[in-house]
């Protein structure tokens, strides 16, 4: 949740407050707050309402905890996060090759593939040693959970995407030199 949800936030306490019979503070909302801000407004009214449909425990105003509970459950697992990682990176192997560019919106994915080697050295593992990749991935794909998303990569050039930044370079060096020849004669 970001700031501008706090209003939502506390209609929606207020709320579930009223129906358990329990006064909600500032500071008690403060305290879920913090406790739930990972989490999207739609996630914790979902978390909420399963909870109060929870026959064994949805009697009881649910803690931060339980809310967080009904939200993952609902989520899938890293494992399984991962494994449906590894199956759109094999997808892109045979699709684009390491000709092409990896590009997932699963970021934690394309930092386990990066601290692999590269993308091109993937794409060129031989199809007997590919199940050992994959459980090297599976490793460092849970080694980035707790990185922030922020810090993780966008993409993972491709082949055709280094031979355009190596040209871009190039002529960009070749540029420079050009103008230092130039300020050579000038200064003659």
């Amino acid at each position: 949740m970001i700031e501008s949800d706090k209003a939502s936030f506390a209609e929606l306490m207020v709320g579930y407050g009223e129906m358990y019979n329990k006064a909600m503070t500032k500071s008690l909302m403060r305290v879920y707050f913090s406790a739930l801000q990972r989490y999207s407004l739609e996630q914790v009214e979902y978390g909420l309402g399963i909870h109060s449909q929870d026959s064994k425990h949805g009697t009881f105003m649910p803690k931060p905890a339980d809310i967080i509970r009904h939200i993952d459950a609902g989520q899938p697992s890293v494992d399984d996060r991962a494994e449906i990682a590894w199956m759109q990176i094999v997808n892109a192997m045979s699709r684009t090759g390491a000709y092409g560019r990896l590009q997932l919106d699963d970021k934690q994915a394309l930092a386990a593939v990066k601290n692999m080697g590269s993308w091109q050295s993937l794409c060129h593992t031989d199809l007997d040693k590919l199940q050992w990749k994959k459980k090297e991935f599976m490793d460092l794909y849970q080694n980035f959970e707790t990185t922030p998303i922020e810090m993780l990569p966008s993409h993972l050039p491709g082949i055709e995407d280094m031979a355009a930044q190596k040209k871009e370079a190039g002529g960009n060096l070749a540029g420079l030199l050009e103008k230092m020849n130039a300020r050579r004669l000038e200064n003659k």
